[in-house]
């Protein structure tokens, strides 16, 4: 049996393929870089696999190269830089969701259509990727809060987002204080002009149960969220290593205490309205 290679087919199948896939498992994992990027990569992986089926004649060479080195290169290329358990989950997500919207896609075309209209069905399976991350989306906006902050200290004052989050419930052990993380890079640009003092402190974490954070006390915050406001007094932050930070929405974990007394506010403010 012969069979008809078509280039331009091939090439733009799988750039649409893998585009979709790179794209939701970016979402998934929260590693979200520059759509160009992934464009490109996509681009690259897929002429790269023309040229290897041009000129390997043995097909089962052909798959070791694309599986084992095309398609982690592409992998690597869209998501770097990364821990390296990133590229170790973007990489079964990825034959995961390609998977599905190759299946998908041989579905519609054999049983639905009849063996016709294959550019429709590729288009169409971008509608339950569509519709998956609005999900995913709207999932996360229920379970992940974020508030804007604002951190003064020594006249200098920083805004940025913060995440509350339940499961950081680190005290410091000098002070008896809720910690509040945030990026190494906070610290360096409210101690421009003067250091400020600095203390280790303990912590333990998945993938670290032995740790120590860099802890400085500032002036104070000023938390905005549901729309009420808070202000702590001094405050007690500690410096993460920027990768904890990277690719995300805030530079900020808040101490999980801060729903509590965030509640406590809104309740005075009710009962002075009322």
């Amino acid at each position: 049996m012969n069979y008809e290679f078509y280039a331009d087919v091939f090439f733009l199948t799988n750039v649409y393929l893998d585009f979709l896939a790179v794209y939701i498992v970016s979402e998934i994992l929260q590693q979200k870089k520059r759509l160009l990027r992934y464009l490109f990569c996509c681009a690259l992986s897929s002429f790269a696999g023309i040229l290897l089926f041009l000129q390997i004649e043995n097909y089962d060479v052909y798959l070791i190269c694309i599986h084992f080195i095309v398609n982690p290169g592409m992998m690597f290329a869209c998501y770097f830089p990364a821990e390296g358990k990133i590229y170790i989950k973007a990489f079964c997500l990825m034959y995961f969701v390609i998977l599905m919207l190759g299946g998908s896609v041989q579905w519609m075309y054999v049983t639905i259509a009849g063996r016709h209209y294959y550019e429709l069905c590729l288009f169409l399976t971008a509608v339950p990727v569509i519709v998956f991350l609005y999900i995913l989306r709207r999932k996360r906006q229920n379970v992940q809060c974020f508030c804007q902050v604002t951190i003064v200290h020594n006249n200098r004052t920083v805004k940025l987002w913060a995440l509350y989050d339940t499961g950081n419930r680190l005290i410091d052990p000098y002070r008896k204080e809720p910690v509040h993380i945030v990026a190494k890079e906070i610290y360096g640009s409210l101690s421009q002009d003067a250091q400020i003092p600095t203390r280790l402190i303990p912590f333990s974490s998945v993938g670290c149960q032995n740790g120590m954070l860099s802890a400085f006390t500032v002036e104070r915050i000023c938390i905005q969220w549901k729309e009420a406001e808070m202000e702590i007094a001094p405050a007690v932050l500690a410096a993460a290593e920027d990768t904890l930070f990277q690719n995300r929405a805030y530079q900020m974990i808040l101490h999980g205490s801060v729903s509590e007394k965030m509640e406590l506010v809104k309740g005075k403010e009710e009962r002075i309205c009322t």
